[in-house]
């Protein structure tokens, strides 16, 4: 049995009411800022945060981290913090230094949260309702309820905090919370809701912007918010590109409805597409050793070869087993792991395509799997995280429980797990 992704969305109907707790009144704001220099993040910063979802270049690779393999919110073990939620937010948190980033939204306003890494006090909210051209309550864009209006996570260059939400309101902060730029992009047509999340670089923020019609790929300079380039796009999904350091050359890929395509980051200009998706796309692609691994429930699973510079790149294999809805796969040079939203879990051979493993969990997943060197942390709907070595057997080592439902990706840095679940963000390290 395979949910669709209709059915991921209105899971959360079956795991919890939204009941939202009374927001949290803004600490006052400390001093840190932009760089005026101009200093540019460097990829080892990047490496050491958590800039993105799925972390630096959206790959799924927590870089660095040494988080505990188990924890606990009921005996307290392992739990440093956690704090309410006050709006409703599918989007996972975004980790720089010091501070943590959410974002949350109603029909009243949209809001983005900056959270103190070191206790979990709210340092500052910052509403976009204001922008004009604004969609006004009542005529706000269709989306489901559960999945609302800030399902697309925030990118972070370390200087500059972009976010944006399904009303095609796009706003960049400084870390005071103070609006550098915003723009109102066109109102999506988009019959679940705007999902995928921004990507930047140093001095880029990318957007993929997919709807039923008029689909685009933009490039702002993330510090003014002045347009560098856009593309047009022919189809639209709710997954979220990656960036890729292939060959000596920097690449976008990004998944939709029927490709898996490359664009160069500084012209916008498409570098190659490969045919190989159909139906409702929300699962982005993974990267190692100079392979693609793209999957998605309704279409095989592709291995694709990127490290030969071409317009065309050679499927390696394709497999056509248990596949995702929402959640994305994770690899390294030797294995694959493919998650689903009804609790299988695969690992496969990178380079042949065969099965490993496979694992049959009680929940299913709508958050992605991280790799950890070795092992791999994923969080179930129930907000259970399991925890397993990379290896050609299945071998479990940890787990985590937070009490309530999770369906965002984790964030790790250093010897912590950010982890936002349906009502309050937790923050998990190891214990003194």
């Amino acid at each position: 049995m395979r949910q669709s992704l209709t059915s991921w969305f209105c899971a959360a109907l079956l795991c919890a009411v939204l009941l939202w707790l009374p927001g949290a009144t803004v600490r006052a704001q400390d001093s840190g800022s932009a760089d005026p220099n101009g200093h540019e993040s460097t990829p080892n910063e990047l490496k050491n945060d958590w800039p993105a979802f799925r972390g630096f270049r959206s790959n799924g690779h927590a870089s660095n981290a040494t988080p505990p393999t188990t924890w606990s919110v009921k005996t307290g073990k392992n739990i440093i913090w956690k704090t309410a939620i006050s709006k409703h937010g599918m989007s996972s948190p975004v980790v720089w230094q010091d501070r943590v980033y959410l974002t949350s939204a109603d029909d009243q306003s949209r809001d983005v949260f900056c959270f103190d890494a070191s206790d979990g006090d709210l340092l500052w909210t910052h509403s976009v309702s204001d922008l004009p051209g604004a969609p006004a309550e009542g005529v706000l864009p269709r989306v489901l309820d559960e999945t609302g209006y800030a399902a697309p996570s925030m990118a972070t260059n370390g200087h500059e905090i972009a976010a944006i939400f399904a009303t095609g309101e796009l706003v960049c902060l400084s870390r005071e919370g103070k609006r550098i730029w915003a723009k109102q992009l066109e109102v999506p047509k988009n019959h679940y809701g705007h999902a995928s999340s921004l990507i930047c670089t140093e001095q880029l923020l990318f957007v993929q912007y997919d709807q039923q019609k008029g689909s685009k790929l933009f490039a702002f300079k993330m510090a003014t918010g002045e347009p560098i380039w856009e593309t047009a796009r022919d189809e639209m999904a709710w997954s979220s590109p990656i960036l890729i350091k292939n060959k000596g050359r920097s690449e976008l890929v990004l998944t939709d409805s029927k490709y898996v395509a490359s664009y160069d980051p500084k012209t916008g200009k498409r570098l190659w597409r490969v045919e190989c998706f159909s139906g409702e796309v929300a699962s982005s692609a993974a990267f190692a050793g100079g392979l693609l691994f793209v999957a998605n429930e309704g279409a095989a699973a592709s291995a694709l070869d990127a490290s030969v510079h071409t317009d065309s790149p050679k499927t390696i294999w394709q497999w056509d087993g248990d596949l995702p809805d929402a959640a994305s796969p994770v690899a390294n040079e030797q294995y694959l792991i493919v998650p689903t939203a009804f609790g299988v879990l695969s690992c496969l051979d990178t380079k042949t395509g065969k099965v490993h493993w496979e694992h049959v969990f009680d929940l299913g997943f709508n958050s992605s799997p991280l790799l950890v060197d070795d092992r791999v942390y994923i969080s179930d709907l129930a907000g259970d995280t399991h925890v397993f070595k990379l290896g050609e057997k299945f071998e479990s080592i940890g787990s985590g429980d937070v009490q309530e439902p999770v369906y965002a990706t984790p964030a790790f840095v250093g010897e912590r797990i950010y982890i936002r679940g349906l009502y309050h963000l937790f923050c998990v390290g190891k214990s003194p």
